[in-house]
């Protein structure tokens, strides 16, 4: 099916030395032409099951991947609608803070929008880190 091959050499020069890795990988889901000649000397239905075999697992592989897309996608939709929440709370904070102090209640008028501003700042920073993880 598929090969795998890896090679090691060591390079160096007149100072420094480096060790460079190479990996290469053949992912084909069929086997090769000789496999696929000596399986047909013991059956020869054999290819058309391989066939079948190998487009049912590349339809499995890209449904895979669809689905993961799908959702990645999601995750971002998410993330972008829990951003817009948060902003538009931090801007009814301010807002109501300004009400406050409007109405003579300096005091709790900077007492809650500090502490609004505060854990909007924290959520972002959470919500930041979160995403870097």
């Amino acid at each position: 099916m598929g090969q795998h091959q890896q090679n090691t050499r060591l390079i160096t020069s007149q100072h420094e030395g480096a060790i460079e890795h190479q990996t290469i990988v053949d992912d084909s889901l069929l086997p090769s032409a000789e496999e696929l000649s000596k399986l047909k000397e013991i059956d020869p239905t054999i290819i058309s099951w391989v066939l079948q075999r190998t487009e049912r697992e590349q339809e499995a592989r890209i449904n895979f991947n669809n689905e993961r897309m799908r959702l990645a996608h999601r995750e971002t939709n998410i993330a972008v609608i829990s951003l817009w929440l948060a902003f538009i709370l931090a801007i009814s904070i301010l807002f109501l803070s300004g009400l406050f102090i409007y109405l003579g209640r300096e005091i709790a008028g900077t007492i809650f929008g500090s502490v609004g501003v505060f854990i909007v700042i924290q959520s972002f920073l959470k919500f930041g880190r979160k995403e870097k993880q």
